[in-house]
């Protein structure tokens, strides 16, 4: 996995995260019957990290995300309690790891 080194690199990476996690939904919203989906009980979660990492898009790009002071993204507990079953959650661990740390020097 990729580490960001610039905002445009993480920026970047924040993309690929919403590709990975609207491609999930896209999936889920194929399948036929939404009662037998996979995806069904998981789906709420996707919802919620597709508009947190809009959200972390925009306050990025109109400078309003501090990255570096020691602090989780938000929606990290939740990729935590749900990682078994999120395809992409190295990806989002890389995110909040530099979010957390920083930009390597």
């Amino acid at each position: 996995m990729m580490t960001p080194r610039t905002q445009d690199e993480y920026l970047d990476l924040v993309d690929q995260a919403i590709f990975e996690v609207e491609d999930v939904l896209m999936c889920a919203e194929d399948e036929d019957d939404p009662e037998d989906s996979a995806f069904s009980d998981i789906l709420p979660v996707f919802e919620r990290l597709s508009q947190e990492l809009k959200k972390l898009h925009a306050d990025v790009l109109q400078g309003k995300q501090v990255i570096g002071r020691g602090e989780d993204l938000p929606f990290m507990p939740l990729v935590t309690q749900w990682k078994e079953r999120i395809p992409s959650h190295d990806l989002l661990l890389s995110l909040n790891h530099v979010h957390k740390s920083g930009f390597p020097g």
